[in-house]
């Protein structure tokens, strides 16, 4: 497959022009509040009148935000048109592009990254370090992929679909060829990518932003910890070696030059005993752990996706104060709206909720905290979390 360049015109999109979003979930609103300060004007198209990019974009239209029809017509009535998530079907992305609209990311760039086959397979052939895989079409593939994968030396396999499943949904783990039938009738008889089980010590990510001439920057390191599959924290700046800081951002601005991917690209990675990097999973949009990015860098992540995908200059991104990005998912909720009064009492924290109804599991909202030093601010983080767990 041959990386793409967007075909968007070199020449700025500046402001008050239209910007609009296919999806209007709470990534979809955090890009339109960011387009808004800079001065754009914003239309999200989402499934439901509740979304919480409602509260920012300017206009809200009830549809589906993958349907090709509904893009091409918001299309023509914007400058850019961008994606808040890998479920909008690159199609919707097609249909925009040929009503000579900016689209950012790209329908190739989309198509990729939404199919962990076709991801896993751009990485292996542009020589970009990631673990041992194979992919699985049917039952028999399945058992083929197992086998090959244990004689490779993999004491474990994840499952994963090829398509969808996030937050550790749509994965299973299996030790042996024998759990292979049940592990594919589990994850719906679908298309899976199997990958070794890797022996890491931490987990980071890499967010880059890159314009459509190639220009390019990228965030700090973030070091992230995940809980029941589900990220928990993000650190920023990571507690790594320079040389396997070094070593993720080469490898993240290496991902971003070979997809040729307009706005950000999010990649997510495993550090191994010995400093090294694989890459575990790419996302072609604003991502979860560079929340912590709306309090703790020079500029948000949102920011430089606006800035990236409208052909505006991208700066070097320094860290203002040391920072820790904490999820708050439905679970806290349980027992009625958690006291956040008592984080709020520590100057050092912020609260942001999305606006959604609570289950288990969810994605509520964040906390960021910051402070002189990382532990001051990972003290504080973990603190607040612990108030809001025990009321």
């Amino acid at each position: 497959m041959k990386p793409q360049l967007e075909s968007i015109a070199h020449k700025p999109t500046l402001p008050p022009e239209h910007i609009t979003v296919l999806g209007g979930g709470q990534l979809g609103s955090m890009l339109c509040e960011a387009a808004k300060r800079m001065g754009y004007r914003t239309f999200c198209v989402s499934s439901h009148e509740t979304d919480p990019a409602r509260r920012w974009a300017d206009h809200h239209l009830i549809a589906d935000p993958g349907e090709p029809a509904t893009a091409a017509r918001v299309a023509r009535q914007s400058a850019v048109v961008t994606v808040e998530a890998e479920s909008i079907d690159p199609a919707a992305l097609e249909a925009a592009a040929n009503a000579s609209c900016r689209v950012a990311p790209s329908a190739e760039v989309q198509r990729t990254v939404r199919d962990r086959r076709l991801e896993k397979l751009f990485l292996r052939d542009h020589g970009l370090a990631v673990g041992p895989f194979a992919i699985a079409e049917s039952p028999k593939q399945m058992n083929e992929a197992a086998e090959t994968l244990l004689a490779g030396g993999a004491k474990k396999i994840v499952a994963k679909t090829a398509r969808g499943g996030y937050d550790g949904k749509g994965q299973r783990w299996l030790h042996s060829i024998e759990e292979s039938a049940d592990v594919w009738e589990a994850l719906g008889s679908t298309p899976l990518v199997l990958e070794a089980g890797i022996d890491f010590v931490a987990e980071a990510s890499v967010i880059v932003a890159r314009s459509a001439d190639g220009r390019m920057t990228h965030f700090p390191v973030f070091q992230n910890e995940h809980r029941r599959g589900i990220l928990f924290q993000t650190r920023m700046p990571g507690d790594f070696p320079p040389a396997t800081v070094a070593k993720a951002i080469q490898l993240g601005r290496g991902t971003a030059e070979a997809l040729g991917v307009v706005g950000l690209l999010a990649v997510e990675m495993f550090i191994l005993p010995d400093g090294d990097v694989f890459i575990n999973e790419l996302a072609a949009r604003p991502h979860n752990s560079g929340h912590v990015t709306l309090r703790a860098a020079s500029r948000s992540q949102f920011e430089m996706h606006i800035a990236a995908i409208c052909g505006l200059p991208l700066p070097e991104i320094h860290i203002v104060q040391p920072g820790v990005m904490t999820n708050l998912l439905g679970d806290l909720w349980a027992h009625g709206e958690p006291d956040f009064a008592k984080v709020l009492a520590d100057g050092r924290g912020m609260i942001h909720l999305y606006g959604k109804s609570p289950r288990p599991g969810r994605k509520m909202g964040h906390m960021i905290h910051t402070a002189a030093t990382l532990a001051e601010a990972v003290q504080a983080a973990n603190a607040a979390f612990a108030l809001l767990q025990n009321a």
